[in-house]
């Protein structure tokens, strides 16, 4: 592993050319209530919480509402974030991978506040290889105004892509891949497997 996950502040100093450390937002983030629109909620409910103990919640910012919405599920989050969060904190989340990958990943309006290509891909690589092989993650990106004309702004770097934009390169990392979209809401499912499956949905482009 090379990307960010490893190198951290030094390698996206020199890669990463605008900050997302003030995209960080003090909510409780549209992805869960996406994944309990898919699965089903509660720890108790659909089987796919029951399965899973831990998640890698990647670029999961400073804030911990996450971590206590899955705590209430008897899921482990691990946040883990360059700008956001210690050094010491990202390195004891680098050792519990790398000891027992997570169960399922979350990637939270990430990818749309990173401009370089190469450094999304880097995203979605570390992700893979945090994640045990066959679990899934889960991606939403902030959609801006859906121009896909991306902008500094004063918290950092928007893409203003629609969700669907996404999809090709996600695809290189996660051939098994759908978009679920529900209303002005749109999540991105993927399976942590290399080859594609056959008979898995190609929905989203």
């Amino acid at each position: 592993m090379t990307g960010p996950m490893t190198e951290t502040l030094a390698y996206l100093a020199e890669n990463q050319k605008i900050s997302s450390a003030a995209t960080s937002v003090n909510q409780l983030p549209a992805v869960l209530r996406l994944i309990d629109k898919l699965y089903g909620k509660g720890h108790h409910g659909a089987q796919f919480w029951v399965d899973v103990d831990v998640c890698l919640d990647y670029g999961g910012g400073k804030y911990d509402k996450l971590t206590d919405a899955l705590a209430k599920r008897r899921i482990w989050n691990l946040v883990w974030d360059p700008f956001n969060r210690s050094e010491d904190h990202n390195a004891l989340v680098l050792k519990l991978c790398a000891a027992r990958r997570a169960d399922f990943g979350i990637c939270s309006n990430v990818l749309n506040v990173i401009r370089e290509p190469k450094i999304r891909k880097d995203v979605l690589e570390d992700i893979s290889i945090g994640v045990e092989k066959d679990g899934m993650i889960f991606i939403t990106v902030h959609e801006g105004d859906k121009s896909s004309k991306g902008k500094k702004t004063s918290k950092g770097w928007q893409s203003n892509r629609p969700a669907k934009n996404y999809m090709r390169e996600i695809r290189r990392v996660f051939p098994n891949s759908f978009g679920c979209r529900w209303g002005n809401k749109a999540l991105i499912v993927c399976k942590n497997w290399p080859e594609k499956i056959p008979g898995w949905p190609n929905i989203g482009d």
